[in-house]
């Protein structure tokens, strides 16, 4: 089993950093309207560009063991969240590709892709989470 560690430490306000043990940091932070002092990211967003990358970076791995020469990618995602809930309504990806490569290629490494993007599997199926609330 492989597991994947990120910690998230307060620093001040709604303002955080987030570590994932291999010496990678980000700092996360509200917009101003929001309260914060908009230093960061926030999380949903920091989920969107997770969903982009593991979307790009599988889909180009499979594109180099497929052969497939690719000339320029690109992946946009985007998750919509209703004004009056916290919870996200929809999430979309966008890939332009340009590659030396028949349509039908193309289109079989992006299902490969989806089947094995582990970031687009968590928002299409989601898995549960343990929470343990520890006081101090």
């Amino acid at each position: 089993m492989v597991k994947y560690k990120a910690t998230a430490k307060w620093i001040e306000n709604v303002r955080s950093v987030v570590d994932n043990s291999r010496s990678h940091s980000v700092v996360c932070d509200l917009p101003v309207a929001s309260g914060g002092g908009d230093t960061g990211p926030m999380a949903l967003e920091l989920a969107a560009m997770a969903l982009a990358d593991c979307a790009l970076t599988i889909f180009a791995d499979v594109c180099k063991r497929s052969n497939i020469k690719l000339n320029r990618l690109e992946v946009t995602a985007e998750i919509e969240r209703p004004t009056d809930s916290p919870k996200p309504s929809e999430a979309s990806v966008k890939v332009r590709v340009s590659a030396d490569a028949r349509k039908e290629l193309i289109e079989a490494a992006w299902r490969r892709t989806e089947a094995n993007c582990p970031v687009l599997l968590i928002f299409k199926e989601p898995i549960p989470v343990k929470v343990e609330l520890e006081t101090v």
